[in-house]
């Protein structure tokens, strides 16, 4: 590949992932902690009817389809990042954490499209109920149709921290990235792998998501100011000229 298009390729994957890595924090912090947990819902049928019912199914769904395209977008930031690593000389260790990467995103957005779509029409479902009795069996499977997306979002773990653990190694020799970046990142990851693993397969008490993703975004801003260093095609052959010459 060109390097003008192996600065580009390394652009847009730094800036997909700041936008992707934005759009997940604010999912998960403005709707999460700002907006669903101060509607007070402590039990299974106010979630369902809190749900089912308008503007909160379409938020729901809308909160959703976001988490699905922020992970559309790092899936970008992988083939990026794998690029500005592998520029000087190819690695396995890259290629396979940027595989377990991307595996990660299209995980996440089945997962994210799976959660949005049972919590949003079971809610409507629960609404719609014409008896108590029917409300409790919809409560029973909604509770069972969350394990499945529940399976699926430890599939996502499993797949991304071991990949962001293999990709921060290969960052402790980069020169981009030096020993304490990716250092940082294998503690940061490692630690997520343990909570996660401690609590399987529900979702850990304490989420380390926020934390390891500032690091992310970390990463991800340094992949912008290295592609400042990547030659592009007319850099090269003034290079190749004044060598040869």
């Amino acid at each position: 590949m060109e390097s003008d298009d192996v600065k580009k390729m390394i652009k847009i994957g730094g800036v997909c992932g700041i936008v992707g890595i934005a759009i997940f924090l604010g999912v998960a912090l403005v709707l999460e902690q700002l907006f669903w947990q101060n509607l007070g819902l402590s039990s299974t049928e106010q979630f369902l009817t809190t749900q089912g019912n308008s503007p909160y199914y379409q938020i729901s769904i809308g909160a959703h389809l976001l988490v699905g395209i922020a992970m559309l977008l790092l899936a970008v930031a992988f083939f990026g990042l794998h690029r500005l690593l592998t520029y000087e000389s190819s690695r396995i260790t890259v290629t396979i954490g940027s595989a377990f990467g991307i595996i990660a995103c299209a995980i996440m957005v089945i997962q994210a499209t799976v959660q949005g779509t049972i919590m949003g029409r079971m809610g409507t479902t629960y609404l719609k109920a014409a008896s108590d009795p029917e409300r409790q069996s919809v409560v029973a499977l909604y509770k069972g149709l969350r394990l499945f997306d529940q399976g699926i979002d430890l599939a996502f773990d499993t797949f991304f921290f071991f990949g962001w653990i293999v990709l921060a190694f290969a960052m402790t020799s980069d020169k981009h990235f030096g020993k304490i970046l990716g250092s940082l990142g294998i503690l940061l990851f490692g630690i997520a792998v343990i909570v996660n693993a401690w609590s399987a397969p529900l979702p850990p008490s304490f989420e380390m998501s926020p934390i390891v993703s500032l690091w992310v975004l970390a990463v991800y801003i340094q992949m912008l100011r290295a592609a400042r260093s990547v030659p592009g095609v007319d850099e090269v052959r003034l290079n190749t000229r004044s060598v040869s010459s």
